[in-house]
C-alpha cells in the first residue's frame, strides 16, 4: 500500500465550514458587543422592551426629578426644583 492509499478522506470536507465558523463567530462577537454597548448606554441595566405611555411617564417623571430616566427616587415629597419644572410644553394656538 502506499502511502496515498493509507490515508483516510473525511467524509465532511472541512476546508469549506472554515469560512463559516468566521462567520459564526463573528456574528456572535458583534451581538456581545452591541449587548454590552446597550448596557453600558443603560447606566448597566437591561434595555427596555415594550414600554407604553404610563412607563414613558414615569421615564419622564424620574428625568425631570433625578436627570436621567434610568435612576428612581423614593422620597416622599419632591425637591423644591420640581416645583418650578413643569411637564407642560408651551405650545401656540393653531389659529
Amino acid at each position: 500500500m502506499s502511502a496515498a492509499a493509507s490515508r483516510q478522506r473525511w467524509l465532511v470536507p472541512i476546508q469549506p465550514l472554515f469560512p463559516l465558523m468566521i462567520i459564526g463567530v463573528l456574528g456572535v462577537t458583534m451581538r456581545w458587543g452591541v449587548k454590552k454597548y446597550q448596557a453600558y448606554e443603560n447606566w448597566g441595566k437591561p434595555k427596555r422592551w415594550s414600554v407604553d405611555r404610563w412607563d414613558r411617564r414615569m421615564m419622564e417623571r424620574d428625568s425631570r426629578l433625578t436627570g436621567n430616566v434610568n435612576f428612581q427616587q423614593a422620597e416622599v415629597e419632591a425637591p423644591k426644583e420640581f416645583l418650578t419644572n413643569s411637564a407642560w410644553e408651551v405650545e401656540r394656538p393653531f389659529m
